[in-house]
């Protein structure tokens, strides 16, 4: 069992901004009304609870340095997507976003696995998430039809150029990172993580 410590500004600020972020992003996700300032607003907002997470995680080591970089590069393609892309290339924004959006989350959830009890619960469940449909999008590039019960097959139609017309997988991305984001910033306002980090230190985390 890992025990709370007296929790710094940093987790503090950093777990509002990431269950703010999360809550935003579960909320939006049930609109299919463009609402751009709202979305960026809280891809901002996410972008540095991100940030936040991964000071207190050790943004010097891999998992966590490598989880940050692919946050931004989906926080930034979500950013284009919402400013405009021509129609034809919008899936394959969607695509890119959705990819690095998942595997940003397992990459962090990896990390958890390093630590203790509590944290290593919350990176199993973030593992099993984010890989099953990451899983899902390598099988999808192979076998037709594969992965049609997450709805990958639309997504994957982006290949060829075909104007979006259904979004499902990429709402199901979302809401996964924002329930993941509810237990990391419960994790960071309990102060877990920077228990996690002081009571069995990792090289790999």
């Amino acid at each position: 069992m890992v025990l709370s410590q007296p929790i710094s500004r940093n987790a503090k600020v950093g777990a509002v901004a990431l269950a703010g972020g999360a809550l935003s992003i579960l909320a939006l996700s049930h609109f299919t009304l463009a609402l751009a300032p709202l979305r960026l607003l809280s891809v901002a907002l996410s972008a540095f609870a991100a940030w936040c997470f991964c000071e207190e995680m050790g943004l010097g080591k891999p998992l966590n340095r490598a989880g940050f970089v692919f946050f931004v590069i989906a926080a930034v393609t979500k950013v284009e997507l919402l400013l405009g892309v021509a129609a034809e290339y919008r899936l394959r924004y969607y695509l890119l976003y959705s990819a690095f959006l998942l595997a940003a989350v397992l990459f962090w959830s990896v990390a958890l696995l390093h630590r203790q009890r509590t944290l290593k619960v919350v990176g199993a469940v973030g593992v099993i998430a984010s890989l099953t449909p990451i899983v899902a999008l390598i099988v999808g590039h192979v076998v037709v039809g594969a992965g049609a019960f997450l709805g990958v097959g639309a997504l994957l139609a982006g290949r060829d150029g075909a104007a979006p017309t259904d979004l499902g997988f990429v709402t199901l991305i979302e809401r996964v990172f924002g329930l993941w984001g509810y237990a990391a910033a419960w994790l960071l306002w309990r102060g877990y993580i920077r228990a996690g980090n002081q009571a069995r230190p990792s090289a790999a985390n």
